[in-house]
């Protein structure tokens, strides 16, 4: 098929940092992966009510209202939802999709798997802890990884503008390839932020992009290049994905050294498709035995968080 990447976006992705590929999914196929997000929003509603933490679970609401009233009435349910990060299959459909891993394979070749590290956005209105300051992806990794091309697609599923928590990006900010020192953010009223930040006075101001999109619009951002996403101000949660790729064979730089990325294409083996049941199973067990070695055994509806990265960082 023709792929929807132009010579501008994978030099604008070389030379700035990042690029902007516009209307890559339609709204048909964002909507099995809305659907995904509703079922596990309805999950988390009904262990809530069950375990007391709720007294409505707003079934009435949709997608984009549901959780902001969830939200509202559990302060920690959006937190809670972004970090059980179910990936069911259309998501995983939409990630080993030939239109992203097409447009990749402009940056990292024909091999490539998909980095363990993804996200699932669910972005409330005003919730301090969903707006994510000023960081490198890389930092979230082991030093050295930063030297692994691995783009990631950001993906929204509405409209994005600065009233509701689009990103923004230092363009060219991934040159010189370096890391920019982060620390570790403790927000005044926020026990628990597991953010790390530059600071504003290392962020060149002439150099922010404010990324407007359409749903459906991916954001291809180079592993280095600085971004945040804003506050939303709007009445709807603000659903995105972030996706990572890279070539298998290079380092992942992944903490817990416990999921191996997943292979979606092989350049020897044009037939080849990612074995999602596998490493699913895998995932499973891998956060299994990580959620066994941790000493405090938290309840599932605390929503602090420990990563490996705060080690790195914090000095």
């Amino acid at each position: 098929g023709e792929t929807m990447i132009s010579q501008d976006h994978i030099d604008q992705y070389n030379n700035e940092g990042y690029t902007i590929v516009e209307n890559v999914f339609s709204k048909e196929e964002l909507n099995p992966i809305l659907n995904e997000f509703e079922e596990i929003v309805d999950e988390f509603a009904e262990r809530a009510f069950t375990a007391g933490k709720i007294s409505n679970k707003h079934e009435e609401k949709n997608v984009f209202k549901r959780l902001a009233a969830l939200e509202n009435d559990f302060p920690g349910s959006s937190v809670l939802i972004h970090h059980k990060g179910q990936l069911k299959p259309e998501l995983c459909k939409l990630w080993s999709s030939d239109k992203l891993l097409d447009i990749v394979e402009k940056w990292i070749g024909k091999d490539i798997s998909g980095h363990p590290v993804w996200n699932i956005r669910s972005k409330t209105p005003k919730t301090v802890r969903m707006t994510v300051p000023w960081h490198q992806d890389s930092a979230y990794l082991e030093e050295g990884a930063e030297k692994t091309t691995q783009p990631a697609a950001w993906i929204p599923f509405l409209d994005v503008d600065e009233k509701n928590g689009c990103m923004q990006v230092v363009k060219e900010g991934h040159n010189p390839a370096s890391m920019l020192e982060h620390k570790l953010e403790k927000k005044a009223g926020v026990k628990d932020s597991w953010y790390l930040y530059i600071e504003e006075k290392n962020i060149p101001s002439e150099k922010i992009i404010t990324c407007k999109m359409k749903a459906g619009s991916v954001l291809f951002l180079h592993q280095l290049v600085p971004h945040r996403s804003l506050e939303n101000y709007s009445e709807n949660v603000r659903w995105s994905v972030d996706l990572r790729f890279q070539n298998p064979n290079d380092k992942a730089g992944f903490h817990t050294g416990l999921i191996d990325p997943i292979i979606m294409r092989k350049s020897d083996d044009p037939e080849y498709k990612a074995d999602w049941t596998s490493w699913l199973e895998g995932h499973e067990e891998a956060q299994k035995n990580f959620r066994d070695t941790r000493s405090d055994k938290k309840d599932e509806f605390d929503s602090t968080l420990e990563g490996a990265w705060l080690k790195r960082w914090d000095k």
